[in-house]
């Protein structure tokens, strides 16, 4: 085949991927943009973490060692700078996540890629195939990042040079790959001189100089300057502008787009060797179809708002400050005014006898659910277990939300809670019509945000890509969109969970890190926390350094791969670390060698105040230990997993309750369940609280092929009744407060006495003496099973009563029960509460 041909097959083939993205930019005028970098990740940003496109195609680059944000011209920007140095780990997890030399394969003379060598700057790739590649980098020859003579185009920028240097510094440089095999690429690069560019085009065997102004190349001048290349195609001319200002026009010259590559890649501030670094900070990398720029002009702004849009005005909700955190326990008295208070521990207790807080499993509803297009052998029940969400709509609609084929989202909704339908959305995928957003997702939680503007009330925080933690937003939760700039920067390992909280007007975030290790050397899943003022990308980290890393590890037990951020390899995100403070995970002394907690399914509690609930799903492995534990994993797999319950009054300090689980495992109706996963979100029904789990019949990591069947149950718990403080039966238990003053005219309690139990309930004052008439002795008896029972005293009578009522003295109408407590209002006093066989889960003083 000669040349000639050769050549015309090739333009015929890059015209068939770019002829698409030239009509539609060409008729979306708005969409004309092929690529914008910001660099506005956060400073001290780790190797191998993702910078975005923040255009509408999204072409990840990763940083790499060479790569620093620092200071730019809006925000952040992109400096080259001598290689970050790595204190690499020993040699037993250095192959695993490319730190090792690879060896150079037949017919190749570069190395391959590895952490040691991984000096570039920014990066994207299609090549590199020995290492984990999994953030969605695009063909770049596929692409209009191909520069060449078949469409007009834009690069512009903006440039500090900072430093003298006797060499070229790239800009960009685009290869067929496979990277430094060949010279075949495009590049534009400074030239030393520091008065001029040159555009390299291998294929058209041009390099064309471009004179440019060297006050603005100069790195003694200390500015900003914005550079523009424009291409036109039809006249073979290309104009560079300086500040808006037309420079001395180059030859004129007929680029050559690159063949497409299969190993092709793009690499900004270095070449494809790591050589000729650019010797200044960059900003605002942006790439376009078309003559941006025709004529002199203003140099433009920023460009965030045009990409990302103005961050819409929150109103934050504020709540009561929080009560009992660990520094106001001493208080005095509690300013309890209206709050509830659920017995979920002893915060508001000062003393008590025979009392023990007990936790109280839900009823599992044996219907099972049903959801229409999926049944319990489909392949998408695995993705349940690590995507459902649960949000009930203003409208009282249970929507059930989880990944399907691909992991895109989709979503189902039911009135009653157990018939769920799959509403067409319009949007196809697979042969399911319920998709709400058609992106490689998963691993988010859905959440309805009380503080965003109507058009940004939904929320989905959710790993995406692989490449970090985004934020999709939504009007009405049928399709989110993307905020364009990443959350944070970590790769999402599992479901996380985001919560308001109106108590401290901060969103607190929960992430999985897999830093820690067992005592077996295995991954110990744990969850670390984070607290923001708002959600607007990026969300702040203090980075951690290896040395820092390396000191914390002579204190716990972490993986010995430091610094962390080497976890996935120098083009993968790594995972969390110990950015953030932990605050889900095993306890050593009594989770013998657990892999951890799975995922915490935090919620705020939104009936009562400074009540924080976790259902954290553990993961007992049996990898390690004593043999008969190990041999486990040979018949049946890595492990079961369990639904525990934690509860805390500042989401910070949790108090768990390993036993009973929570949601156990065993004999659901027909089916053996080994695994079970609960769904972040909860649902109020009259007195119920309504939640969803995904159940497993088989192990984590199973060892054996077998038939897998996998469903969702609902769950039932009382309302408020998760945990309660306990009386035996036997005996009396007695519950005496501290010092509270309260706001309303009665006292309210959640209560369980079943028939043969009892309680009586009485008001001290702050010495702990009985008040007149609403002393124990003068109470009224609770008994029953009561969601809201006043609590009431004898004001009038009672010394008519006897041993029992056939021998009472007097009538009816000479007794008075009343439970106006409004004469003690603002009053400093205390509660006791005396039980008997039975079970108190809240109390509240309201006006009734």
């Amino acid at each position: 085949m000669s040349g000639m041909i050769k050549k015309c097959i090739t333009c015929f083939l890059l015209l068939l991927v770019i002829f698409p993205l030239l009509v539609y930019s060409q008729t979306n005028k708005e969409e004309n943009t092929i690529a914008v970098w910001l660099f506005d990740e956060q400073q001290g940003l780790y190797p191998s973490k993702v910078l975005n496109d923040v255009g509408p195609r999204t072409y990840p680059l990763v940083l790499g060692r060479a790569g620093y944000i620092v200071e730019g011209k809006f925000g952040n920007a992109l400096e080259i700078r001598e290689p970050l140095e790595i204190v690499f780990p020993d040699e037993d997890v250095r192959e695993k996540f490319g730190v090792d030399e690879y060896e150079i394969p037949e017919g190749r003379t570069v190395e391959p890629m590895n952490w040691q060598n991984a000096e570039f700057g920014a990066f994207m790739t299609k090549g590199e195939s020995h290492l984990r590649t999994q953030i969605g980098f695009p063909h770049a020859t596929r692409t209009g990042l191909n520069l060449g003579s078949v469409f007009d185009w834009t690069v512009e920028f903006w440039y500090k040079p900072t430093r003298e240097t006797n060499d070229d510094g790239v800009v960009f440089e685009i290869g067929h790959g496979p990277r430094g095999e060949n010279d075949k690429v495009t590049r534009l690069y400074t030239n030393a001189n520091n008065q001029s560019f040159t555009f390299f085009n291998q294929p058209s065997g041009i390099a064309l100089t471009i004179s440019s102004n060297a006050d603005a190349l100069n790195p003694l001048s200390d500015k900003w300057s914005h550079f523009a290349f424009v291409y036109s195609s039809d006249e073979e001319q290309l104009y560079h502008y300086v500040n808006g200002v037309l420079q001395d026009l180059p030859a004129k010259a007929k680029f050559i787009a690159l063949d497409p590559g299969i190993e092709d890649y793009f690499v900004v501030g270095t070449d494809g060797m790591w050589q000729r670094p650019l010797p200044g900070k960059l900003d605002e990398l942006r790439f376009s179809f078309g003559k941006v720029y025709e004529n002199e002009f203003t140099p433009p702004g920023s460009f965030s708002e045009k990409y990302l849009g103005v961050w819409p005005e929150y109103t934050y909700i504020k709540g009561e400050p929080l009560l009992f955190t660990p520094e106001r326990l001493n208080e005095p008295v509690v300013e309890l005014g209206e709050r509830k208070y659920l017995f979920i521990d002893d915060a508001i207790v000062d003393q008590m006898e025979n009392i023990s807080f007990v936790l109280n499993p839900p009823k599992i509803d044996r219907e099972i659910m049903r959801l229409k297009c999926v049944d319990e052998l489909d392949g998408n029940w695995e993705r349940f277990r690590k995507h459902l969400s649960i949000v009930e709509d203003e409208n009282g609609l249970i929507r059930l939300y989880s990944a399907v084929d691909d992991e895109y989202l989709a979503v189902w909704v039911s009135r009653d809670g157990i018939n769920f339908e799959a509403p067409d959305l319009g949007v196809e995928h697979e042969g399911k019509t319920n998709i709400v957003l058609p992106e490689p997702v998963g691993t988010g939680t859905v959440f309805i945000d009380p503080n965003a503007p109507p058009e940004h009330r939904w929320k989905y925080i959710t790993g995406y890509h692989r490449s970090g933690v985004y934020l999709y937003t939504s009007p009405d939760g049928w399709s989110f969109t993307r905020y364009k700039q990443s959350l944070l920067p970590f790769r999402a390992a599992t479901q996380m969970d985001v919560i308001y909280d109106d108590q401290r007007q901060q969103y607190i975030g929960y992430w999985r890190s897999g830093f820690a290790r067992t005592p077996g050397g295995y991954t110990q899943r744990e969850f670390v926390m984070s607290k923001h003022p708002s959600l607007k990308p990026p969300l702040l980290f203090t980075p951690v350094s290896g040395e820092e890393q390396r000191r914390v590890a002579q204190e716990r037990r972490l993986s010995h791969e430091i610094p962390w951020f080497l976890d996935n390899g120098p083009l993968t995100p790594g995972k969390f670390g110990i950015e953030f403070p932990t605050v889900f995970g095993p306890d050593d002394d009594i989770d013998y060698r657990s892999a951890g907690v799975y995922n915490p399914k935090s919620v705020k509690y939104p009936w009562a105040p400074d009540t924080y609930l976790a259902f954290p799903v553990f993961y007992f492995h049996y990898y390690e230990g004593y043999p008969g534990r190990q041999v486990l994993s040979f018949t049946r797999g890595g492990g079961p997993t369990e639904t525990q319950f934690s509860a805390s009054r500042d989401g910070i300090n949790w108090k768990r309750y390993p036993r009973p689980a929570y949601v156990g495992i065993g004999r659901y109706d027909d089916l053996e369940v080994i695994q079970n996963y609960i769904a972040p979100g909860l649902v109020k029904r009259g007195d119920e609280i309504w939640q969803y789990v995904f159940v497993d019949n088989d192990y984590h990591t199973a060892a054996h092929e077998r038939t897998r069947k996998r469903r969702i149950y609902r769950l039932i718990q009382r309302f408020d009744g998760f945990v309660s403080a306990d009386a035996p039966y036997e005996k009396y238990g007695t519950i005496i407060t501290r010092p509270l003053r309260f706001e309303g005219n009665r006292l309210v309690l959640n209560i369980d006495t079943d028939a043969h139990g009892y309680a009586l309930v009485g008001l001290l004052d702050e010495a702990g003496n009985p008040i007149p008439g609403f002393a124990v002795e003068e109470s009224v008896l609770i008994n029953g099973d009561h969601i809201a029972i006043e609590a009431e005293w004898i004001k009038r009578g009672i010394e008519r009563f006897r041993e029992n009522i056939r021998d009472f003295d007097g009538t009816v109408d000479d007794v008075e029960v009343s439970g106006d407590v409004s004469s003690l209002e603002g009053s400093t006093v205390r509660v006791k509460i005396r039980l008997r066989g039975a079970k108190l889960y809240s109390m509240q003083f309201k006006n009734e």
